[in-house]
């Protein structure tokens, strides 16, 4: 059921699997403040669905960012989160492994810094995100 849809990201929750998918409308370099418009989205949809898992589907965003950059946007998320029912985040990213592993660790800095409880990985295609995610 799509959730929500503008000229940035489509929302679709899942209701068997309580699963938000959040994806580009195409794949192009978005702008920070694009990405703290869509994760506005998804915070919104999660709350206002209780849901308790999210897919990312980022892999359309070709623009890579400064690590505080990062940093600050997935703060932005994490902090919106929090008062949510989500355990699960799975992020599908291009497949750059530098890229993967400054968000991986600044999400994880983040995590630790202001004990939440929820899980993060980052995946190269959406089968793995998806299987994670409902385990």
């Amino acid at each position: 059921m799509k959730l929500y849809s503008d000229d940035l990201i489509e929302l679709t929750y899942t209701a068997a699997q309580d699963l938000l998918y959040a994806a580009w409308q195409e794949q192009r370099p978005y702008s920070t403040a694009e990405v703290k418009k869509a994760f506005m989205a998804i915070v919104a949809s999660a709350r206002e669905h209780n849901i308790k898992r999210i897919l990312l589907n980022f892999s359309e965003n070709t623009k890579d960012f400064l690590e505080s950059e990062y940093k600050a946007l997935l703060t932005q998320l994490a902090v919106g989160l929090l008062h949510t029912m989500i355990e699960k985040i799975a992020c599908i990213g291009p497949g750059h492994s530098e890229r993967e592993v400054r968000i991986g660790a600044s999400f994880e800095e983040i995590r630790t810094a202001s004990s939440i409880a929820l899980q993060f990985r980052y995946f190269s295609n959406r089968a793995e995100a998806f299987q994670w995610l409902i385990e």
